[in-house]
């Protein structure tokens, strides 16, 4: 049956619990399997299993659904394909993976991170006409810092761990390649909309 996003007010919190829409998810048997393979071969882990410790935000550099991250069986030459845990689209949220397995959303990080994609073109196209995306996204990483008792100060954008830069974000690892990429995701302007929501 189709769950389509309700925020629900929880009182005596003060923020909405959000729900999500469970029908895009991948399949987990064949997932586990290979992130498994892939954690092992990238983190020197052998382990589907994710314990949170940060929060990572990207925009999916397109303006609809971004179905790679559910039916994609491999990148760059390995399996298994892409996917974050969640993405955000206005006031709607798909759960692609749960947050306690490990997805392939963030290179460096996916062993420690739960990745959040937002719908968005660019920097520009997130913070000039998706602030309902923007606020969703506050009340999703709010709910997620409740659960894994994890701070704001957990929250990296995807430019951020790029550095590869355990200054910048102590949990980035790569044992194939631990060089600094490209990326510029989510932009400055959109992760300090989502920070300042989070300080309210």
């Amino acid at each position: 049956m189709r769950r389509l996003l309700v925020l629900a007010a929880l009182s005596g919190w003060g923020w909405a619990q959000p729900q999500y829409d469970m029908t895009r998810t991948r399949p987990l048997e064949s997932w586990k399997r290979q992130i498994t393979e892939y954690s092992r071969r990238h983190y020197g882990e052998a382990d589907w299993r994710l314990k949170p410790r940060c929060i990572v935000l990207h925009y999916t550099a397109g303006t609809s659904f971004p179905w790679n991250l559910v039916n994609t069986p491999d990148f760059a030459g390995e399996t298994p394909g892409l996917a974050s845990h969640y993405v955000v689209d206005g006031a709607k949220i798909w759960q692609i993976i749960p947050p306690e397995v490990r997805s392939r959303g963030a290179y460096g990080i996916n062993h420690r991170a739960i990745n959040i994609e937002m719908v968005g073109a660019d920097a520009r196209d997130m913070i000039h006409n998706r602030k309902c995306t923007l606020d969703t996204t506050a009340e999703l990483v709010r709910d997620l810092l409740e659960r894994f008792q994890l701070t704001a100060k957990d929250v990296y954008s995807h430019q951020q761990v790029a550095e590869m830069n355990t200054r910048v974000c102590p949990w980035v690892l790569d044992l194939v390649n631990g060089e600094p990429y490209h990326k510029v995701d989510p932009g400055a302007a959109s992760m300090r909309y989502v920070l300042d929501k989070l300080a309210r």
